[in-house]
This record gives structure tokens, C-alpha cells and sequence, in this order.
């Protein structure tokens, strides 16, 4: 047993102050200090003072698999970093060797994150993942636009997707990614999409991400036309995008970016089980836009870091701060209390994980982050919480500590 102690807990929807927690793999006690010590002598004790208890993130859209980009890859535009990707792609994932994913994990774990939602293109992370403290949705992901590839392309995703299947347990989960309308042809997508039916798996696909995309998905125009014909010899897109996001009506899903989507394809979106993962970071690199949160509200939505190859770091509460500065119409304190319980709590619900609280009964997954000793008004430590944090004094996944 551990007994952790700070000034406050973040629920993460409601400040408690004055109070400990006692936990195992489980918390099983939230109350006084002395009252919790008088219960659990014999507990390891853990205080602080000007600190504060809130739960793990969880991360929702991750590409480890790219980890060893730093300044590879080039930023300011969506193609020009596509066309980077595609030059450098067999450079980086050859980098990207087993000491390499293990330090992304390690700096994902390090910085208050116990959950992910890894999307895997080659599968070569899978072990490491599964052998790894995180609770994992393994998007295994399938891509390929030509007519002549898609049987290829699906019997490769079988195979990933088979080799997840027997590593999972209640913290490694196997599920499916349709990469995007513009990569994936109509009948890959469909022929995937009915094993995530059959499998009841969660399913994560990139939409509307940038202008490029928009023009070319509804016009067959803009800088894709030249990409396409370049690389595929293609000129028309393969897919309609409403016709496409009619094949998600029966399965659980997760929208990435959404930075681009229409009034229509929200309606259609919203009307199954969808949630939103919003990567502000990641679309500001790329110069995609950013997402309206007033259209992604009615729906679950989650932060997310997206992978290194569109991002400097795999650190949430760099994303926090990202998300509260590019959303400027929204109140500062409110909107950062909003972000924090969307990080944990909603984003650990949208991967079907049971953490996210600090609640009795909820799995030990918490983090202890120092807080400005000078704070006045209780109700904005949400705010100097996303602003002053770089990386938690504690990490607990389970009850074990991490950090």
C-alpha cells in the first residue's frame, strides 16, 4: 500500500484540498492524511507540499514508428512534409531501432502518460509496446490507393493484424486504422473495416486534415494532382468523402484532425459512435488550420501529440498549451480545466481504458506535479497547471511508480 499526500487533487473534475490517497494496484482510500495513515500504518508514505495529485493522460494518436525524426522531415506545409516523408521514410524507420521506441516510451510514461493509442503502418514497435507499463490501442494501419495493391495491402494488415491479436490482454488491445480517404481505396477500407466489425475493434482514421486534401477529395485539383501523378500515376481521387464515412456507420471510432470537415460530414459523423482527436500541434506544423472545437464539442473529443514525425515532442502538457493558446476564443480558466479533464479522464473513457480519476475503485494511474507556490485562486490551478508544468515529480501506472 502507498499513501501519496499533496496540497490538492484534481479529480480531475472537482479540487480537493487537504486530502491523500491510498492505493494499491487500485485506489482504495481518498481522505486526510492522518486519517489514511491511521488506517494504513504499515503504507509507504509519499508527501508533498506545494504540489497537486491529478490522473495519467492518456494519449489517443501516436506514430512511434517515426521517432527518430528530430529535423528530417520538412515543416510549414502539408506536402512538402509528404514529400519529405516519402524521401526519408526507409531512413527513419530504419533509425528507429528497439532502443529508439523505447525511449519514446520512456519519455511518454516520464511526462504523466499511462495510456496510448499507437497507429503502426509496419508493426516492428508491436512487441515493444505490449511489453511496455502503457495501456495500448495497437491501430494496426492500412494504406494503399491502387486498385492492384489492395489484396497485398490487406493481407499485410491481416498478418499485423493477427500478430496483435495474440499479444492482447486488458492492457494491450488490437484494433484497426484506415489511414485516410485520399490513401486508402473504397475496397481496402470496406474489406478492413469489416474485421474491426467482427472483432468489435476500436478504429482510428486520419480526416480532413489539411486544404490539399479538401480540393483534392471534392475537385480532383490542387497540389495532390501532382502528387498522385507523380507517385501513382493516378488522377482522380478514390474516394467520395461522405460515400466514405458512410463505411464507419456500424463501427466505434475515432476522427483524427477534423481540421477541414464539412457541415455534412459532421452531421453524418456525429450520428454514430465517433469521438474527435484533436492534434494542435501537428496542424500547426503542417499548416493545416485548426480544428473548431464548437463543431467537435457535441462529440467526445481527446488531445492528442500525433507522432514525431509532425511534432517536437511526445509531451502532453506541451500539447495543452498548444490547445490553449491556438483556441483563443475560448475563457482561459475554463477552457484549461476543460482541456485537463478532456487529457484524462474523457480520453482514457474514449480508449475504453478505466482510468482518468482519481476515484476509489479507478486503477492507480496518477501523476504529482508541482505547482506555483505563489497560486491565490484556487479555482485557476487547472491554467497554471498547463502553464508551468514541463514533466511530473511522480508517475504511477498501477500503483507502481514509474518516476
Amino acid at each position: 500500500m502507498t499513501i501519496v499526500h499533496a496540497k490538492h487533487i484534481l479529480s480531475p473534475d472537482t479540487i480537493l484540498s487537504d486530502q491523500a490517497v491510498a492505493f494499491d494496484e487500485k485506489i482504495v482510500a481518498i481522505d486526510s492524511f492522518d486519517n489514511l495513515l491511521g488506517r494504513y500504518p504499515d503504507a509507504k508514505v509519499i508527501r508533498f507540499e506545494d504540489a497537486v495529485i491529478l490522473p495519467t493522460f492518456a494519449n489517443p494518436h501516436v506514430h512511434l514508428e517515426f521517432s527518430a525524426n528530430t529535423a528530417t522531415l520538412s515543416y510549414g506545409d502539408f506536402i512538402p512534409w509528404l514529400n519529405s516523408v516519402i524521401a526519408h521514410r526507409e531512413e527513419l524507420l530504419t533509425k528507429c531501432d528497439e532502443e529508439c521506441i523505447h525511449k519514446a516510451i520512456h519519455a511518454i510514461i516520464e511526462s504523466g502518460t499511462s495510456a496510448i493509442g499507437q497507429i503502426s503502418s509496419y508493426g516492428e514497435e508491436m512487441e515493444a509496446c505490449a511489453k511496455s507499463p502503457l495501456y495500448i490501442r495497437f491501430f494496426n494501419e492500412v494504406i494503399g490507393s491502387n486498385p492492384a495493391v489492395v489484396d497485398a495491402m490487406y493481407a499485410s494488415f491481416m498478418e499485423r493484424f493477427a500478430r496483435s491479436q495474440k499479444l492482447a490482454n486488458d492492457r494491450f488491445k488490437a484494433d484497426v486504422a484506415i489511414h485516410s480517404p485520399y490513401s486508402v481505396h473504397y475496397i481496402l477500407a470496406k474489406k478492413t473495416l469489416e474485421v474491426a466489425k467482427k472483432e468489435e475493434c476500436l478504429v482510428s482514421v486520419h480526416f480532413a486534415e489539411s486544404r490539399t486534401e479538401r480540393e483534392w477529395l471534392d475537385s480532383g485539383t490542387g497540389e495532390f494532382l501532382g502528387f498522385f501523378k507523380k507517385f501513382l500515376n493516378q488522377t482522380k481521387p478514390i474516394n467520395e468523402p461522405l460515400r466514405f464515412l458512410q463505411l464507419f456507420e456500424e463501427t466505434k471510432n475515432l476522427f483524427v484532425h477534423m481540421v477541414w470537415a464539412k457541415d455534412e460530414e459532421w452531421e453524418l459523423i456525429k450520428s454514430f459512435q465517433s469521438s474527435i482527436i484533436h492534434c494542435p500541434i501537428s496542424n500547426r506544423l503542417l499548416g493545416n488550420g485548426v480544428l473548431d472545437l464548437q463543431k467537435a464539442r457535441p462529440l467526445p473529443y481527446a488531445l492528442a501529440t500525433d507522432g514525431l514525425s509532425s511534432n517536437y515532442s511526445l509531451n502532453m502538457y506541451e500539447e495543452l498549451r498548444a490547445a490553449l493558446f491556438v483556441h483563443p476564443r475560448n475563457e482561459a480558466k475554463a477552457f484549461a480545466k476543460e482541456l485537463v479533464i478532456h487529457a484524462t479522464k474523457i480520453a482514457h473513457q474514449i480508449l475504453g481504458f478505466d482510468a482518468g480519476e482519481i476515484a476509489v475503485g479507478k486503477p492507480a494511474c496518477l501523476q504529482v506535479v508541482d505547482i506555483p507556490k505563489d497560486l491565490k485562486k484556487l479555482e485557476e490551478i487547472y491554467l497554471h497547471l498547463i502553464l508551468h508544468t514541463q514533466s511530473p515529480q511522480k508517475v504511477f501506472i498501477d500503483g507502481t511508480e514509474q518516476k
